[in-house]
């Protein structure tokens, strides 16, 4: 009868325990499915309005982040047209930047009569180039 209520209570123990375990796959996942980073840094767009009254000043702030590296570069590109993946095709950039990572940026603009203008913070960390999305401001005229 001991031995019963013995075999009982390991067996309860066992089923208790066997489903607060989990097993571990066996499968190896794929290496090419790991998502790599472009860059071991980034680059946000922390502070802009989404309107502004036209020829009035108005600020964009930025931060760069991530690993440590040399900011060769970041700025704010800037147009009146959706320049899509190249910057060049906004035509304006604001004051130019330096540093190290992590860093806060930001850049005084004055704004046109019309618009809206479009923009992506931009920076190069040890030859690595890394924007923003593209972000738009109501010009209010």
């Amino acid at each position: 009868m001991l031995l019963k209520k013995w075999i009982i209570v390991l067996l309860a123990i066992f089923i208790l325990f066997s489903g607060c375990v989990s097993k571990q796959s066996e499968v190896t996942p794929d290496p090419s499915a790991t998502p790599t980073l472009a860059a071991p840094f980034m680059v946000n767009a922390t502070s802009y309005p989404v309107n502004v009254k036209g020829e009035t000043n108005f600020t964009i702030k930025w931060e760069v982040s991530g690993a440590a590296g040399n900011i060769t570069h970041t700025a704010v590109h800037w147009g009146f047209r959706s320049g899509g993946q190249d910057v060049k095709d906004y035509g304006r950039f604001s004051k130019v930047y330096t540093g190290r990572i992590p860093q806060q940026f930001s850049a005084e603009l004055i704004a046109p009569e019309s618009g809206p203008i479009y923009f992506r913070a931009h920076a190069m960390v040890d030859g690595k180039d890394v924007y923003t999305p593209e972000y738009s401001i109501a010009i209010i005229p």
